[in-house]
Formats: structure tokens, C-alpha cells, sequence
């Protein structure tokens, strides 16, 4: 941005923490009005923090979508514990997302934690509120209090844009003036080939079985830009050989299925025809790989 279109608004970093599968995510599309985040019911969709953009007359929000905070286990787990813990020192305001439809455990122990710890301003947002009830609320409430007792709470539904608009006042009304630091119309720093990637991933979580998908990685390997149509070739890194045949199908439907799916949504958000051929290949142990991880990124 140049000095002399230089504006001044709210602004900040706002970390979108929470336990996996909370709404981080489908909250960031939501605000975006674009398909950025992926989203899926099961854990570690999010393997890497996310940069989003959000702009209006008077603000300019960056939101940060890190990993799900559970335990650590492997190495993958290692570098997605290293994602948040940059999220949280970028930050200037924390936004802690809660799940009330599920009984409050021990990776909301961590998130509660890993938030107070971060000595920062604290937002608690009640997500779901569409579908939890009073009791499940008051006991999520509860639980966060004691770790957050000076946070502010608002209850929200991340999958309505309505719902959503009274927390962007209230992030609003926390954040301090500043110049913008990205053009208007800019929605992340992260590459289009980046996002790709993670459509296709959040396409092979909703369509595989649960083991298989967390044991993918997907790489992007060739993005040929012609005009109005794009050619991606992708890599789909495996563990175990024996779910080669699964992701293939019978007769190659699953990968078809996965391939139609994953052109469209990205084809959505690049605003182009899009042509995409999938690999599989075998990379064993990879998630405990750290010269892997490093490689494609997730390090």
C-alpha cells in the first residue's frame, strides 16, 4: 500500500484460538464471504495458521486461524503447536471460540490455558448458539470463566453472517487505530496454490474415512495459469499403501468424486476453470518426517 493511499482505521491481529473443530474456520468464511478456510467436522483440519483479511470503511481486521489446541503427539503435532504459539505473540487481541454442544475436556483445558497465558486481551465467543442449549452454554461458560474470569463473552453462530456482525463490533471496539497494512480488496498473504491445496484436503476429509485423511498430505506440484483456466497437478502424499485403494475407489470413482469436488471449490475461489489431476503416492511416516514436514511447509 503507498503512502499516499495510506489509511487509518481500527486495526489489529486477532488470533482465533480454540479446541479443533470449534468454527475458527467456517467463522473466517463467514466474514470473508469466501470459501478460504478449510472446513470439516474432524480434527486437524487446520494444519497451518491462516491469514485473513477483513476490510471495511472503518477497519481492517487480520484474522489468524491456527491449528485446533489438543495434545501433541507426533511431529506433525509439534509443528501445529509451534503454528499457534506464533499466532498468539503476533496477536493483539485473542478471540477464544467455544464449542457448547460438547462436554468441556482437555483440549479446552489447553485452549483456556494457552489464552490466559498469553497475558492479552481476551474475547470468549459462544459459537453454535444455533444449535446448543442453555445448559450446554452456561457450562461451557463456566468452565472458560475460570481460566478467563476478566474476558469479555458474546454468543454467536459462525454460519450466519448476521449472527457474526455484533462480535466484529465488539473486535472493533477493542482493537487500537493504525494504518492499514494491506489494500482493500486483498483477503490473505498466502498463495492461491496454498489454498488449493488445503480445498483439496478439506474434500478428501469429508469424503474418506476418518483414518485415512489425517494421514494425507497434499502438495501441489505444477499450477499452469492460462487465462480463464487453470492446470494443477497435486500429489497426494499416503502412510500406508492399503489406502491407496480406498482413496482410488472402485473402478476409480472415489478420486473422480474427490477431483470433481476440489475443481469446483477452488475453481470458486480463484474465479476460473479449473483442470486438476491427483497422485497418489506413498511417503510413510511422513507426519513423523520433519525434513518432509519442512518440505511442503507444515514445519
Amino acid at each position: 500500500m503507498t503512502q499516499e493511499k495510506l489509511r487509518y482505521g481500527k486495526t489489529g491481529y486477532v488470533a482465533l484460538l480454540g479446541r479443533p473443530n470449534t468454527g475458527k474456520s467456517t467463522l473466517l468464511n463467514t466474514i470473508l464471504k469466501r470459501h478460504l478456510a478449510a472446513v470439516s467436522p474432524k480434527p486437524q483440519t487446520t494444519r497451518k495458521h491462516l491469514l485473513g483479511i477483513f476490510t471495511d470503511h472503518n477497519s481492517q481486521i487480520l484474522f489468524l486461524d491456527a491449528p485446533g489446541i489438543h495434545k501433541c503427539k507426533i511431529a506433525i503435532d509439534d509443528a501445529m503447536d509451534r503454528s499457534i504459539t506464533r499466532v498468539l505473540e503476533d496477536a493483539d487481541l485473542i478471540l477464544c471460540l467455544v464449542d457448547p454442544t460438547r462436554e468441556p475436556g482437555e483440549e479446552d483445558l489447553l485452549a483456556a490455558q494457552r489464552a490466559a497465558a498469553a497475558k492479552k486481551t481476551c474475547i470468549i465467543a459462544i459459537n453454535k448458539i444455533d444449535v446448543a442449549n442453555e445448559e450446554g452454554i452456561a457450562k461451557s461458560l463456566t468452565f472458560y470463566r475460570q481460566y478467563l474470569p476478566d474476558a469479555v463473552t458474546i454468543q454467536i453462530a459462525a454460519v450466519d453472517e448476521k449472527k457474526v456482525q455484533p462480535l466484529l463490533a465488539l473486535l472493533k471496539k477493542n482493537l487500537p487505530i493504525g494504518p492499514f497494512l494491506y489494500d482493500e480488496d486483498d483477503l490473505t498473504d498466502v498463495y492461491e496454490r496454498d489454498i488449493a491445496a488445503e480445498l483439496i484436503r478439506e474434500t478428501l476429509l469429508e469424503k474418506l474415512r476418518q483414518e485415512v485423511p489425517h494421514g494425507i498430505a497434499v502438495v501441489i506440484d505444477k499450477w499452469v495459469d492460462k487465462g480463464n483456466r487453470i492446470s494443477i497437478s497435486a500429489t497426494l502424499h499416503i502412510e500406508r499403501e492399503g489406502h491407496k485403494a480406498i482413496i482410488i475407489g472402485h473402478g476409480g470413482e472415489m478420486i473422480k468424486s474427490i477431483r470433481v469436488t476440489a475443481e469446483k471449490r477452488i475453481g470458486e475461489f480463484v474465479q476460473a476453470n479449473i483442470v486438476l489431476s491427483l497422485f497418489v503416492k506413498v511417503t510413510p511416516d511422513w507426519r513423523s518426517n520433519k525434513r518432509f514436514l519442512a518440505e511442503v511447509g507444515l514445519e
